[in-house]
């Protein structure tokens, strides 16, 4: 199956990435260096790509997200107008985990915690979603754009690993160890993926 090409970035850090929270569907602002890592990785994206007039720019619809896509528009000289906020690949629902910081989700629900860990794809979190659900959802929305040729995406690291994931046809233990860092961006294409320096 032919998929398109897909210029994919994480948002910038946020002050709740700094702190070790869980973010999820909450939110949290930009840092001054997550605001600095939108305005590199629009630089990497301008390398990469000649033409941005037929290109989609898909968006998820959370505060960081959002942020960091502007920034990047901003940089490139594209009309905000021209995103597409998707609520599809707004990150990981964390239910109870939300706006916690991790330390305090070992011992407070420890129970939780555990269960999540020993099956990090199936579980559930209470009034959250597994990766088995966010993976649903996310292939809901790339049917419907998987006959376009380029398309950026902006969204979250789990999102982005959940996308990989089906994009590379990989096995759900190699999913769960894949990686993007706030100042990498990613670049999707036949079956492989390569990172722009």
């Amino acid at each position: 199956m032919s998929y398109p090409k897909i210029i994919l970035l994480r948002h910038g850090q946020t002050e709740w990435n700094l702190d070790g929270r869980y973010q999820g569907q909450k939110d949290s602002p930009l840092t001054d260096k997550g605001k600095k890592q939108a305005k590199n990785n629009a630089l990497k994206v301008k390398e990469s790509i000649e033409n941005f007039d037929k290109i989609k720019i898909f968006s998820s619809p959370l505060g960081r997200a959002k942020s960091t896509a502007f920034i990047i528009c901003d940089e490139l000289n594209i009309d905000r107008d021209k995103i597409i906020f998707e609520k599809r690949i707004s990150e990981f629902d964390f239910g109870i985990f939300e706006g916690e910081l991790k330390s305090f989700c070992q011992t407070t629900y420890a129970k939780e915690y555990n269960a999540r860990e020993a099956d990090k794809w199936s579980y559930q979190i209470e009034n959250g979603e597994s990766y088995e659900l966010v993976t649903k959802r996310l292939k809901l929305w790339f049917d419907e754009v998987k006959d376009e040729e380029v398309i950026i995406v902006i969204a979250h690291e789990m999102i982005n690993r959940a996308l990989r994931g089906f994009y590379l046809n990989l096995e759900q233990s190699e999913i769960l160890k894949l990686r993007q860092p706030n100042d990498v961006v990613l670049v999707l294409e036949e079956s492989g993926e390569r990172e722009i320096i």
